[in-house]
């Protein structure tokens, strides 16, 4: 019997994971709805390139932009992180690309972009839908950088899409289709992101891994260094490195943020950013604010860490554990505090930490923080001195004065402050700091008051409370935990036998609900899907080879997956 529980949430169903085995042996995109970036796409094993021209942007003026954001970063109050040009373009499976039909009928769509001078592209969709089994990729021309595959998983209401990114100036999208579901895909780009700064470049072995500064410090280097207070961060720096996430937003913009835990403590991915990230827009507002997409990329970070020094930082060049879209559900400048809920639960394999807050008034007497500088790989800061509670420019602040390890810079913006006991007083509104060499220039930096951002808003879609604390508790603290061992209830259970498993070529299905399925080979191409109905709840893989199979079965309770082994 496979038993996978789930609970209610009032617009999903949240995996209770700490008995979701089954997920833990297959991790693909298909299987959890986000993006892992675990296969190459079809066309590399095939060998197929199309004889296409290439669509060439226009030319983008660098030194223009360079020098307009110069400008617009003069307020040291505000530090977003602008790394991208948005290019107009009108370009979908119709008009642009070429066709490849395999043997077997399924289809491959291929467009390759131009955009000369490019560190980096993505592309921002306004037409999205993807039929279950088809696949979408981004790569480089070399094959050296990828991301995907996309699936029906990213499908949203608005249709809207907003991909990660991809090193170099030439990249190819690759859209595979089933022969099953031909036809049924939309994919409409009308943004290119030329890349103009901010991520370094996989070539030029002259640059470091990322454009931060020197005095930054790497998050996995010794949280402790140098400290005078006698304070250990490194259980708490250990969490937060599976919580925090660099955003790209709208397609050229960069900010950190961090996922959050709940008292209920159920899984839901509130995700905790800067108001200020958000652009222009009004307090409290809520679904009128389109974020389907932004991305938000998780656990990136290296292992061999570059310690306020200057060398060059080794590690991944980019985040694989990337969530698509989110929705707005409190923001106010009076802190400058935005709470949005991830549009997917991240999957229980990447068993990511919800973070703990305290909302209280009292100062933190040391603090640590973590983010993503200049959209750099993760780094960190510490204060060894007490937060001063402060009004700057009309925002309730924590001023940290001076950090004593590490600094923030632009993309910094929304990073968490984190006090002594492990949760989140505040988020990173800006500052004076910054690098002067290996050293911080003595410069302070101010983060949002969780205080202030927790119910004195007014209305739910003004302040923090309603959302971590909707049983109306009041707890001033709350510890944070890690998806796996969040203490959910279960409230419903789906529940199915498969039998003969091994089989030749039947597989009965033992299943109470109505349901649907797919099934999926190792490769995580779907070959079949249905539906079970009261007269036949039994599939037939008599047409398949031998081997290991994947099957997803779906109900108004959730899904689950299962090995299915042919003999």
């Amino acid at each position: 019997m496979i038993i996978l529980r789930f609970i209610k949430h009032p617009k999903k169903i949240v995996m209770k994971n700490f008995i979701t085995v089954i997920l833990l042996i297959v991790s693909s995109s298909y299987a959890f709805g986000q993006v892992s970036n675990q296969k190459a796409p079809p066309s590399w094993e095939l060998g197929i390139t199309p004889d296409t021209a290439p669509m060439v942007m226009p030319v983008v003026n660098v030194e223009e932009l360079l020098l307009e954001d110069a400008t617009k970063n003069a307020d040291v109050l505000l530090k977003p992180y602008r790394f991208g040009k948005n290019i107009d373009v009108s370009m979908d499976l119709f008009n642009s690309g070429a066709w490849t039909t395999l043997e077997n009928g399924d289809r491959i769509w291929q467009l390759n972009i131009v955009s000369t001078g490019a560190k980096t592209i993505n592309l921002l969709l306004d037409r999205y839908d993807l039929p279950a089994g088809a696949e979408l990729y981004l790569y480089n021309n070399e094959h050296t950088d990828k991301i995907g595959p996309y699936t029906s998983a990213e499908n949203q209401e608005d249709g809207v899409l907003g991909t990660w990114i991809v090193y170099g100036d030439d990249i190819w999208l690759e859209y595979y289709e089933p022969a099953s579901v031909k036809g049924l895909g939309r994919v409409s780009i009308d943004e290119v992101v030329h890349g103009y700064r901010g991520f370094g470049s996989l070539e030029d072995s002259f640059l470091k891994l990322n454009e931060s500064g020197n005095c930054n410090v790497d998050v996995m280097c010794d949280p402790n260094q140098g400290s005078s207070n006698g304070q250990d961060w490194t259980t708490i720096r250990n969490n937060y490195r599976h919580s925090v996430a660099r955003i790209i937003i709208n397609g050229g913009g960069l900010c950190t943020g961090t996922l959050v835990n709940n008292v209920r403590e159920d899984g839901t991915p509130y995700f905790l950013t800067a108001n200020h990230c958000l652009g222009n827009v009004n307090d409290g507002a809520g679904t009128s604010y389109s974020a389907s997409n932004w991305s938000f990329g998780f656990d990136w970070f290296t292992n061999t860490p570059d310690c306020a020094t200057f060398s060059n930082t080794s590690g991944p060049f980019n985040p694989t554990r990337v969530v698509s879209g989110a929705v707005l559900r409190a923001n106010r400048g009076a802190s400058d505090v935005a709470l949005f809920e991830l549009n997917q639960t991240p999957p229980a394999s990447w068993d990511l930490y919800y973070a703990g807050w305290n909302n209280s008034t009292t100062p933190a007497t040391s603090q640590l923080s973590m983010h993503h500088p200049s959209g750099d790989i993760m780094k960190m800061s510490r204060n060894d001195q007490s937060t001063v509670a402060q009004t700057v420019s009309g925002i309730a602040c924590w001023t940290v004065a001076n950090w004593d390890y590490g600094v923030t810079e632009g993309g910094s913006s929304g990073g968490c402050l984190i006090n002594p006991q492990g949760q989140i007083i505040g988020q990173l509104l800006g500052g004076g700091a910054a690098c002067t060499g290996t050293n911080d220039n003595g410069q302070p930096d101010f983060y949002g008051r969780m205080s202030t951002s927790w119910n004195s808003g007014g209305t739910a879609s003004r302040q923090l409370k309603n959302w971590l604390d909707p049983d109306n508790t009041n707890v001033v603290t709350y510890d944070g935990d890690y998806y796996s061992t969040l203490s959910t209830d279960a409230s419903t259970m789906l529940r199915f036998n498969v039998f003969p498993n091994p089989s030749r070529a039947i597989f009965n299905f033992d299943i109470e609900e109505e349901a649907s399925y797919q099934i999926y080979n190792v490769a995580g191409k779907m070959i079949s899907s249905g539906v079970f109905n009261d007269g036949n709840k039994r599939i037939n893989l008599s047409h398949v080879s031998n081997g290991l199979y994947f099957v997803t079965v779906t109900t108004i309770n959730g899904s689950v997956t299962e090995k299915l082994i042919k003999e």
